[in-house]
């Protein structure tokens, strides 16, 4: 009783921390760039005007190259913001985020249970801490993102797998078999890479399972008791597909395949890069796979090649390594089959996951790494118990040891990181911990929001308000706009016009000179009125004095039709496509 209670309080405690650090200035240090400004504009319509108006496919997934419109996900991500939206009654950013957030402290949790079917109470608890204080993870908890939930469903998915072959009891068997059709095909959803990685070491695990080329398991199929239940738990694992990819079906029935068609172009393609070898291509996946495990578990290695690691990369090419091993010599040594298939499952894994990186080695990016945010800490894991097994009381002390000291140089990345984010907000600072994304400026929800404040107060009356911002900050503004509610207040993009109402805005990195970085884009001599520094952004009221009419001036702007499909479509009620073209859905996708 004693040992459960101090359980349940020290798990208690790691996620009192954990949900501190995800939690810590959320909304004005939220990221808002051009993706989740994009999703925002139209699941917001959703919450507005009914859910009608959630389209029956996801995002993009990825720079695909495909022949007609976009290969898309499933629409979980989606559906996740619209039920967000509707329980705080809320179209506001950070409300977006909390399914994200919810499922990456859910993730500690279902962690704990996952670890307990091979590692002691002990193990699983540091793991556990190791893994809720990594910086990295932590990150991507923070924001808006359709892969950053992976990490949850990733874990459901092969809990779920590894229950349904533990259990005996054959109804219980059932509910674990739902439990991991949920993960797969809601985690599917998620990431385009992740959708293979889960099905591939899925499909695979199973096949392992249950061999069906030994000679006994072809004689079973004449067993009518086996083929029923192969046939219900195929019925099972059908039904769960279908509703959970009710809306990607309908979608294709209703665009004669469209995004099958899609997804079979889009895996015949080669990678837009310049044509590697098998061996460069290998290497540079091993290089890759070793730099993003230490990130993970260090919170180094974010910066230069993967010899430049020095001893941070050094210490994890070790662990994984060893951990591979130890692993494998575990597998064969261990007499329970429990124990067995944890790291069968492991170990498939690590590899399937590693072959798939392979291929898009020069490609990858660290968000590819969500679905297996686990792996180096179940390796440690094993190491731990190693110790534990051959130096007892000693080993002990040496597994927390180690455990407090990846704790403090993880908490030393997350605390250069709230330093950052902290300093980003007033005053122009470098931002090299800002690792999730391509553009590492700095710009957080905070300061986007006092810039559009700035301008909506300095508007004069009967004013058109034209701005020229960066294209990732173009969406961002333009929700953030429309969150005013205000009829009377016209927003565009800046362009040369001949309205008589029009009155300018930039918005430029403060590290730059503001009057001849703007003349550089409009190639015309401008007048500063004002100018106002909000972090890393500039707000500068201009005058153009010789504006040179490029167009006919007009508010509505031409946009194609999206390559989506509503559910009011599906039942055959008129969609306000024009208010969504208007949002920039169209036309930043």
């Amino acid at each position: 009783m004693k040992k459960n209670k101090a359980t349940i309080l020290t798990l208690a405690l790691i996620l009192f921390v954990a949900i501190f650090l995800r939690t810590y200035h959320f909304h004005d240090w939220l990221y808002f760039k051009m993706d989740q400004a994009r999703d925002s504009l139209l699941i917001s319509q959703a919450i507005v005007d009914g859910a009608g108006n959630l389209p029956l496919l996801g995002p993009r997934a990825g720079a695909t190259d495909v022949g007609v419109g976009f290969l898309r996900l499933g629409p979980a991500y989606y559906y996740f913001q619209y039920l967000s939206g509707k329980i705080f009654h809320s179209t506001s950013p950070d409300v977006f985020a909390y399914p994200d957030l919810f499922f990456s402290i859910a993730a500690i949790i279902l962690i704990f249970f996952f670890l307990r079917l091979y590692f002691n109470n002990l193990i699983s608890l540091l793991l556990v801490a190791l893994y809720s204080f990594s910086f990295i993870i932590i990150q991507y908890s923070r924001f808006a993102w359709n892969p950053n939930s992976l990490q949850f469903f990733a874990i459901l998915t092969f809990f779920g797998l590894l229950q349904f072959f533990r259990e005996r009891n054959e109804k219980r068997k059932k509910w674990w078999l739902v439990l991991w059709a949920i993960g797969l095909f809601v985690g599917s959803q998620l990431h385009f890479f992740g959708f293979f990685m889960l099905l591939g070491a899925s499909g695979l695990f199973i096949l392992l399972k249950f061999q069906p080329w030994k000679k006994e398991k072809i004689l079973q199929l004449k067993d009518r008791i086996f083929i029923g239940k192969i046939f219900t738990y195929a019925l099972i694992i059908l039904a769960v597909f279908v509703i959970t990819y009710s809306p990607v079906i309908i979608s294709d029935i209703k665009r004669n395949g469209e995004n099958t068609k899609n997804f079979i172009s889009a895996l015949s393609s080669k990678p837009a890069t310049k044509k590697k070898t098998f061996d460069e291509s290998l290497q540079r996946g091993f290089d890759e796979n070793m730099k993003n495990y230490c990130l993970i578990t260090t919170s180094y290695c974010y910066s230069g090649k993967y010899k430049d690691g020095g001893v941070p990369i050094k210490f994890t090419t070790f662990l994984i390594v060893l951990g591979i091993l130890l692993a494998g010599w575990k597998m064969k040594e261990s007499s329970d089959q429990k124990q067995k298939d944890f790291l069968m499952l492991v170990l498939i894994w690590t590899g399937v996951f590693f072959i798939l990186t392979v291929p898009v080695s020069y490609q990858i990016r660290p968000r590819f790494f969500i679905p297996v945010f686990l792996i180096p800490y179940i390796f440690i894991g094993l190491f731990f118990q190693l110790l534990q097994e051959k130096i007892k009381k000693g080993g002990v002390l040496i597994i927390i040891g180690a455990t407090i000291i990846l704790l403090n140089v993880n908490a030393e990345g997350t605390r250069a990181w709230f330093q950052e984010q902290a300093g980003a907000q007033n005053e122009d600072i470098s931002t090299s911990r800002t690792l999730i994304l391509k553009t590492k400026d700095g710009v957080t929800l905070g300061q986007l929001e006092r810039v559009a404040n700035y301008i909506y107060e300095n508007k004069k009356i009967g004013a058109n308000i034209y701005y020229y911002v960066k294209p990732e900050h173009i969406a961002p503004l333009k929700y953030l706009f429309r969150q005013k509610n205000d009829p009377s207040f016209v927003f565009l993009p800046l362009k040369m016009n001949d309205d008589p109402n029009a009155q300018y805005f930039a918005v430029v990195p403060s590290d730059v000179e503001s009057q001849s970085y703007i003349e550089s884009k409009f190639n015309s001599e401008i007048k500063i009125l004002s100018e106002e520094q909000f972090g890393q952004l500039n707000v500068v009221e201009i005058n153009i004095p010789n504006r040179a009419i490029s167009q006919e001036f007009r508010f509505n702007q031409e946009s194609s039709l999206s390559d989506r499909i509503f559910w009011s479509d599906v039942f055959g009620k008129k969609l306000n496509r024009d208010a969504l073209q208007e949002e920039g859905i169209d036309s930043i996708e």
